[in-house]
C-alpha cells in the first residue's frame, strides 16, 4: 500500500514540453498562424503533471510519489516548450543589443527560459505548500467545482501580480476573437484568463478524479455566447483628428554609429524622417517618431528655455509641416554631471507645431538587462563591470500631452504599454482622461521574428480594456492604430519603410470598468461563485 507507483518520464516532462508549446501557440508567429484554444491544450497537459488534489485514491497516490524536484522540472518542461516556439528570438537579441555572441547568446536564452513564465512555478510551490500543511477544518473538502475555481482564481492572480518579462497571459490569445470579446473594457483580460483556467482545470478533474466538472464546461460556453452576443462598438464621431506615422526602418548598425556620434549616419537617420514626415503633409494634426528616434542626447531644460537649442531636423520639420510633432529620443538627467550611472532618459518629446518643446515624458518601466538590472542596490556597483546596458534613469511622472483640435495623449515608450496595472494608474492618475495613447517602440533588436506580431498583438489588449485608440510608432514595424472594437488601421509591417495618415475619430472617454476596478472585480466575481457552488455541494453532500 505504501509503494509508490512509477509514472513514465513522459507523463512528468514531455506532455509540459508540449504543453509549453501549443501555449505559445496561442500567440501571433511570423507566418501568421495562431489559434485562442492552443494555450487551454496546452494548460490541460501541463496541469496533468501537478499533482492537484480532487480527493480521489489515485490523486493521493500520485501526491504520494511527487517531489520538489519533479513537480520543478515538469514546470520548466512547460516554459522550456515555450520558449522554443514563442521566445526563439531572444538569441538574435543578446547578439543585437547585448553584443553577446554565438554560442553564449544560445545558451543565455535556453537559461531564460527557466524564468520566462515565473507565476506557473510559483503555483506549483505555492499548492504543494498548501498541500503539505494539509488544512482541515471538516471532514468535508468541498467538491470538484468549487475546487477549480479556487484553483483557477489561484493562477489568475499569480499570472497578473507576479512580475515576467514578457508578460503574456493565459487569457490574452482571446483577442484573435478581435469585437467579439465584449467583456473586455468590464474585466479585461483576467477574467479571460480565469474562466479559460476553469476550463482547462474542468478536464483535469476528469483526469485526476474521474469527474468531469459540468459548471466549468457550462460557464465556459455561457461566457464565449456572451461576448459574442454583446459585440465592441465601433469608433463614430463627425470629427476626426489626423496622425501620421513615421517608420523610418533604422537598422542597428546605422542606429549604433548614429548614436555614437558618427556623421554620416546621423544625417541618412535623420534625413530618413524629415522626408517621410514631409510626404502628404496636408492636413496632418501631429507626426510621430518612434522610440529613440532621434540619435544624439538633448536637455529638455535648455530646449524649453530658448528654441535656438532645438535641433535643425525638428525645427524643420516643424515649420514645413506646420504639424505638432512626437518623438522618442534622450534626455539628460540631473546625474549628468555626478556619475557614469542612470546619467539619461528614454524620452519622448512633444513639440508644438511653432517650434518650442510643449512637454516630455521619461520612461517609468525599464527592461530589466536591456535598461537597467534588476537587483535594486548592487546595480551601480554591478555596473562598472557590465557596461552593455543602457542603465536608463527611471522617470516620476506622468505626462499629458495637449495636442491641437482640443484632443489629449497619454504616453507609454515600448513594453510599458504591455502592462495593464501600469496603464490603470496611468490613466487614473491623470485629471483628463486623454482621447489617444500612443505607444513609441523600436522592436528593430528582435530582427524579423515572431516578436514585433506578439508585441502588437498584446499591446491591443489596452485597446480594448481602456477603450481608448492607441497609435503605435515602432522604428522598424509594426506601425498602425489600434482601435478599442479590436480593429487596426493600414499597418506599416515589419521591415518596410514608409508613413501612413490615419484619421482617428475623436470620442470623448469616461473610462472603462475595468480601469476603475483592474483585476478586483474578475477576484470579486470568482470568489461569488465559488461562494455559491461551495453552499450547492454542501447540500447535495449533506443529503447524501
Amino acid at each position: 500500500m505504501n509503494q509508490k507507483l512509477k509514472y513514465p518520464s513522459i507523463y512528468l516532462y514531455l506532455l509540459p514540453l508540449i504543453g509549453g508549446m501549443l501555449y505559445a501557440l496561442g500567440f501571433p508567429t511570423k507566418s501568421g498562424f495562431y489559434f485562442f484554444l492552443f494555450p487551454i491544450l496546452g494548460m490541460i497537459l501541463f496541469l496533468n503533471a501537478i499533482p492537484l488534489s480532487y480527493g480521489g485514491v489515485q490523486d493521493h497516490k500520485s501526491f504520494q510519489q511527487s517531489n520538489w524536484k519533479r513537480e520543478g522540472l515538469s514546470v520548466l518542461s512547460f516554459s522550456l516548450g515555450y520558449y522554443i516556439v514563442g521566445y526563439y528570438w531572444i538569441p538574435y537579441t543578446l547578439k543585437e543589443f547585448g553584443f553577446i555572441p554565438f554560442p553564449f547568446n544560445i545558451l543565455l536564452g535556453l537559461l531564460f527560459s527557466l524564468v520566462i513564465l515565473p507565476q506557473h512555478l510559483a503555483f506549483a510551490l505555492f499548492y504543494r505548500l498548501l498541500r503539505k500543511l494539509n488544512f482541515k477544518r471538516s471532514q468535508w473538502h468541498g467538491g470538484v467545482t468549487s475546487r477549480n475555481i479556487a484553483l483557477a482564481l489561484m493562477l489568475t492572480i499569480l499570472e497578473y501580480f507576479i512580475p515576467q518579462q514578457f508578460p503574456a497571459h493565459l487569457g490574452h490569445p482571446w483577442l484573435q476573437l478581435k469585437q467579439y470579446i465584449g467583456l473586455a473594457p468590464i474585466f479585461g483580460a483576467p477574467i479571460f484568463s480565469f474562466i479559460s483556467y476553469w476550463f482547462a482545470l474542468s478536464f483535469i478533474s476528469k483526469l485526476k478524479a474521474n469527474k468531469f466538472d459540468y459548471i466549468g464546461i457550462s460557464t465556459f460556453i455561457i461566457f464565449l455566447v456572451i461576448n459574442i452576443s454583446f459585440p465592441i462598438k465601433s469608433l463614430n464621431s463627425d470629427e476626426s483628428f489626423r496622425v501620421k506615422i513615421v517608420q523610418a526602418n533604422v537598422g542597428n548598425f546605422v542606429k549604433i554609429q548614429s548614436e555614437n556620434g558618427v556623421a554620416g549616419a546621423m544625417r541618412d537617420v535623420l534625413l530618413r524622417y524629415e522626408e517621410l514626415s514631409l510626404e502628404d503633409k496636408d492636413g496632418v494634426d501631429l507626426i510621430i517618431w518612434p522610440e529613440t528616434a532621434f540619435p544624439q542626447l538633448l536637455n529638455s531644460t535648455l530646449l524649453k528655455a530658448n528654441k535656438a537649442y532645438i535641433p535643425t531636423s525638428f525645427r524643420q520639420t516643424l515649420s514645413k509641416t506646420g504639424s505638432d510633432l512626437i518623438s522618442g529620443g534622450y534626455n539628460s538627467s540631473s546625474n549628468r554631471n555626478k556619475s557614469f550611472f542612470e546619467t539619461e532618459y528614454n524620452t519622448a518629446f512633444f513639440f508644438k507645431a511653432d517650434g518650442h518643446l510643449e512637454d516630455h515624458y521619461h520612461k517609468r518601466i525599464l527592461i530589466p538587462f536591456g535598461e537597467r538590472l534588476p537587483f535594486g542596490p548592487l546595480n551601480k556597483f554591478l555596473a562598472k563591470y557590465v557596461d552593455n546596458i543602457s542603465y536608463f534613469a527611471k522617470g516620476q511622472d506622468y505626462s499629458l500631452f495637449k495636442l491641437s483640435k482640443n484632443t489629449t495623449a497619454s504616453l507609454a515608450i515600448c513594453y510599458e504599454v504591455l502592462f495593464s496595472s501600469y496603464i490603470k494608474d496611468y490613466l487614473n492618475h491623470l485629471k483628463r482622461k486623454p482621447n489617444f495613447l500612443i505607444n513609441l517602440t523600436n522592436d528593430s533588436w528582435y530582427g524579423d521574428t515572431s516578436e514585433p506580431h506578439q508585441h502588437q498583438f498584446l499591446t491591443h489588449w489596452r485597446a480594448l480594456e481602456f477603450q481608448i485608440p492607441i497609435i503605435r510608432s515602432t522604428n522598424t514595424g509594426i506601425s498602425s492604430v489600434l482601435y478599442p472594437d479590436g480593429s487596426e488601421s493600414q499597418r506599416l509591417d515589419v521591415g518596410k519603410k514608409g508613413q501612413i495618415n490615419v484619421d482617428i475619430p475623436i470620442v470623448k472617454r469616461n473610462g472603462t470598468i475595468f480601469e476603475t476596478f483592474g483585476i478586483w472585480l474578475t477576484v470579486l466575481t470568482a470568489i461569488i461563485l465559488w461562494i455559491l457552488c461551495l453552499i450547492y455541494e454542501k447540500r447535495s453532500f449533506s443529503n447524501k
